[in-house]
C-alpha cells in the first residue's frame, strides 16, 4: 500500500502527488456514449437478449413463419421507453451533480477567507464551515466554535440516520478557533 502525504495550506506540495479533484460525478452517461452504453446495458437483460436472438432467427425465412417486424416492433418500443427513462434519470443526476459541485465554500487562501466552489476544493485546503452547511468532501476537523471543541454532524445523506453525531476536534488544533493568523501558519502534515 502506498503512503499518502499532504500538507495543510501547501497547494504546491500536494499537487506533486496528483490527488483526485473534488468534483462529484454520479451520472453514467455523456452525450457521446449514451446510445452504445445504454444499448449494452439493456441487452444485458435476458428478456431483451432473447427477443434480439428471436429477431435474427425470424430474418431467415426458412426457419420462421412469422415476419421480422412482429418481434422488432415490441422490442423497439421496450428499448425506446427504457432509453428515455434512463436519459431523464441521468439528466437529473447531471443537474444534481452541477448543483452540488457549485455550492459555495469558504477557503483559506493567502491568509484570507475566499469564497469558491466545492468542486475547486483540493487536498490540504482549510475550509470554514457554517452552521447547517453541507460538506461534499472528507475533512479533518481542526477547530470549532462550540464549547469543548465539539461539532454536531448529520450524516443522513450517507447512512440515512437523521440524529446528530457528536465529533470532537483534535486537541492539538482546538485552540485555533477561527483565528486566520493561526490557521494560515498551520502546516500540519
Amino acid at each position: 500500500e502506498h503512503e499518502r502525504y499532504l500538507q495543510a495550506n501547501n497547494k504546491e506540495f500536494n499537487s506533486i502527488f496528483v490527488y483526485p479533484n473534488n468534483t462529484i460525478k454520479t451520472s453514467k452517461y455523456s452525450v457521446f456514449n449514451f446510445l452504445p452504453l445504454n444499448l449494452f446495458e439493456q441487452f444485458q437483460r435476458l428478456a431483451n437478449a432473447y427477443f434480439l436472438i428471436l429477431l435474427f432467427l425470424q430474418l431467415i425465412p426458412q426457419i420462421s413463419s412469422l415476419t421480422w417486424y412482429t418481434t422488432m416492433t415490441p422490442l423497439m418500443v421496450v428499448l425506446s421507453i427504457t432509453a428515455v427513462k434512463d436519459a431523464i434519470d441521468d439528466l437529473k443526476r447531471h443537474q444534481s451533480d452541477d448543483r452540488v459541485n457549485n455550492l459555495p465554500v469558504l477557503l483559506l487562501v493567502n491568509g484570507k477567507m475566499k469564497e469558491d466552489k466545492w468542486m475547486n476544493v483540493q487536498v490540504g485546503d482549510i475550509i470554514k464551515l457554517e452552521n447547517n452547511q453541507p460538506v461534499t468532501a472528507d475533512i479533518l476537523l481542526l477547530s470549532s466554535s462550540e464549547p469543548y471543541s465539539l461539532t454536531y454532524i448529520e450524516t443522513a445523506d450517507l447512512d440515512g440516520e437523521t440524529n446528530l453525531k457528536v465529533k470532537q476536534v483534535i486537541s492539538v488544533t482546538s485552540d485555533m478557533e477561527d483565528l486566520l493568523e493561526l490557521l494560515s501558519a498551520f502546516n500540519g502534515e
